[in-house]
């Protein structure tokens, strides 16, 4: 039961993940919504952690589109509904964290290849546009998230040693 429990949760943040991105302002109050309802079903003791992620999260996109490196269709900064997709995210991270049991060192390869191709498939779903060139953004990109992907999952990782 554990295993089709993980597998729902997974495969169910990858559609809303695909919602958020394909629909993004069209269904923005349904992403709010939701990502609030996903951090109502997250353990209490995450939530700060969950929001200090999320926070980084948003940090590291805005700092994304101040450098130039994209920006998000039709919104100079980071519009609300990447919030929104950030706190869900960070919240199923946390938890499938949990359950994977990945050391800190087999994050470093996860961010730095999965980080990009989330933002390469946003791309091609129309959710943001390259404004510098892709072979300047994409390293950029692997480099941050190689780092990003860690530090997120400091907590967890952390509390498995105590």
């Amino acid at each position: 039961m554990k295993s089709l429990r993980f597998w729902l949760l997974t495969l169910g943040f990858d559609a809303w993940w695909t919602l958020a991105v394909w629909g993004r302002e069209r269904f923005v109050v349904l992403l709010v919504i939701s990502s609030f309802l996903i951090l109502a079903f997250t353990p209490s003791r995450r939530w700060l952690w969950v929001a200090v992620a999320c926070s980084l999260g948003i940090i590291l996109d805005s700092l994304w589109c101040i450098l130039g490196l994209f920006e998000f269709t039709d919104s100079p900064g980071v519009p609300p509904w990447i919030m929104a997709l950030w706190l869900g995210f960070s919240a199923w991270w946390l938890w499938l964290l949990g359950r994977l049991r990945l050391t800190w060192y087999w994050l470093i390869p996860l961010g730095a290849v999965s980080g990009p191709l989330a933002y390469y498939i946003g791309m091609r779903l129309g959710a943001m546009t390259l404004l510098a060139s892709p072979s300047y953004v994409w390293p950029l990109m692997a480099a941050g998230w190689a780092i990003f992907l860690p530090l997120i999952s400091l907590p967890v990782l952390l509390n498995r040693r105590t």
